[in-house]
C-alpha cells in the first residue's frame, strides 16, 4: 500500500500503533479475540503489522465499521485479509474462525517458522497450516478427503518432534529461531534446500527472506542432520516414499492421534464405495444404453441419479451404497424407464 504512503516502522512505533489498532478494534467489537502476530524480540523494524481477528461473531457491517474508526486512505478486501492504512503503517487483518484462533497464532508467529515446521510435516505425508493440521488422503495423484487430524498446538509440536515449552518463551533472535527450526529429531538440511522442492515452493519461498536466511544458517552445519527421510526430491512419488508415508500415516491415527481415526476410517470406506459404484454406474455403461454423449448424457445421468434416489430405498444409504445393492439388469431397467420420460 505504499501508495497511500505507508512506510517501515521502528519496533517501538510498531508497537504504539499495533496497540492502538487493537484497543479501537476491542471496541469496535468487545469480546471478539484480536491479537497481533508475535514476533521474536530484537526484530528492528516492521513493514506492516499482521493482527489476527476472529471472525465467528463480527457483523456483517464490520469493514465498514473500519472504515468509520480509522479512516484510512485506502482498504482492500484479499481474500480472509483486509489490509488498510494507519498512522502510516500497513494494518492486516486476518480473519480467522474462533476454533482455528490458537492454531493460527502459532502457525503466523516468529517470521518463517510455521513454513519450516511444515517441512517436517510434509515429509510425513501430512499438511501443517493456519488452519490444523490434515492429512490429504489420495488415490494416486487424486486427493479425495481432507482429515482435520488436530488444532492442539502442543500435541502437534510432540508428533512434529518440538518442545512446545521451549516455543512459549519466544525468541530474542532470528538465529533463536533457526535453532529453534533444526531442533527436531527428524531435521535433515536436504528437505529445505530449493532444489529439492516443487516448483511453485522453490519459486515462492526463494523470495522470502527469512528462508532464504534460513538456509544460509544450515549449510555449513552438517552436525544438524539427524533424520534420514527416503527422498528428497521435490515429493515426487517413490516406492520408499510411499511406504514411509503410509508407515507415519498408521501410526497418527491408530496411536498418536485415536480421535482422528473414525474419520480417517469413515473417508476411505466412503472412496472406496465409490469406486465400487462407478464399475456398474459411469458414463461408458449409460451412454452405451442410451445413445447420449457429451452434455446430454451427463445432464440425463444428474437427473436420473435424482430419480434413483425418489425411488423406494433406504434412506441411509448413499446413491454409491443403494446402487451397490442393486442387480445389473435392475439398473439397466431404471435407466431404461427413466429415459422413456426423461424430458
Amino acid at each position: 500500500m505504499k501508495h497511500v504512503g505507508v512506510t517501515r516502522q521502528s519496533a517501538a512505533d510498531y508497537t504504539a500503533i499495533t496497540t492502538a489498532t487493537i484497543d479501537k478494534l476491542r471496541g469496535l467489537f468487545p469480546g471478539i479475540g484480536c491479537q497481533p502476530i508475535l514476533a521474536y524480540g530484537s526484530k528492528e523494524s516492521f513493514g506492516d503489522s499482521d493482527i489476527l481477528i476472529e471472525s465467528t461473531q463480527l457483523p456483517p457491517d464490520w469493514i465498514e465499521q473500519v472504515k468509520a474508526a480509522f479512516a484510512p486512505q485506502d482498504l482492500i478486501v484479499n481474500g480472509d485479509v483486509v489490509s488498510f492504512d494507519f498512522r502510516s503503517m500497513q494494518i492486516d487483518l486476518i480473519t480467522t474462525p474462533a476454533e482455528e484462533m490458537a492454531f493460527a497464532a502459532s502457525y503466523y508467529a516468529f517470521n518463517d517458522l510455521g513454513n519450516l515446521m511444515g517441512r517436517i510435516a510434509h515429509k510425513m505425508g501430512l499438511k501443517y497450516g493456519h488452519d490444523g493440521l490434515w492429512k490429504l488422503l489420495r488415490d494416486n495423484d487424486q486427493v479425495f478427503a481432507d482429515i482435520l487430524i488436530s488444532r492442539d498446538v502442543a500435541k502437534t509440536f510432540a508428533l512434529l518432534g518440538y518442545d512446545h515449552a521451549r516455543y512459549l518463551q519466544g525468541f530474542d533472535t532470528l538465529e533463536d529461531v533457526f535453532e529453534f527450526a533444526a531442533s527436531t529429531p527428524y531435521f535433515h538440511r536436504q528437505i529445505y534446500l530449493l532444489d529439492n522442492r516443487n516448483a511453485a515452493s522453490r519459486v515462492r519461498d526463494a523470495k522470502r527472506p527469512s528462508y532464504t536466511a534460513f538456509l544460509s544458517w544450515i549449510a555449513d552445519k552438517p552436525e544438524l542432520d539427524r533424520y534420514s527421510w527416503s527422498a528428497w526430491d521435490g515429493g515426487k512419488k517413490s516406492v520408499e516414499r510411499d511406504a514411509e508415508r503410509a508407515d507415519w500415516e498408521q501410526r497418527i491415527f491408530s496411536a498418536i492421534f485415536p480421535e482422528a481415526r473414525p474419520q480417517y476410517l469413515a473417508a476411505i470406506n466412503e472412496h472406496e464405495t465409490h469406486k465400487r459404484a462407478k464399475v456398474v454406474w459411469n458414463g461408458a455403461i449409460v451412454g452405451a444404453q442410451t445413445g447420449y454423449q457429451g452434455r446430454e448424457l451427463g445432464e440425463f445421468m444428474a437427473a436420473c441419479r435424482a430419480s434413483f434416489l425418489d425411488a423406494p430405498h433406504d434412506a441411509a444409504l448413499s446413491f454409491e451404497q443403494w446402487v451397490l445393492t442393486l442387480a445389473a439388469g435392475d439398473i439397466s431397467a431404471h435407466i431404461g424407464a427413466y429415459q422413456n420420460s426423461w424430458r
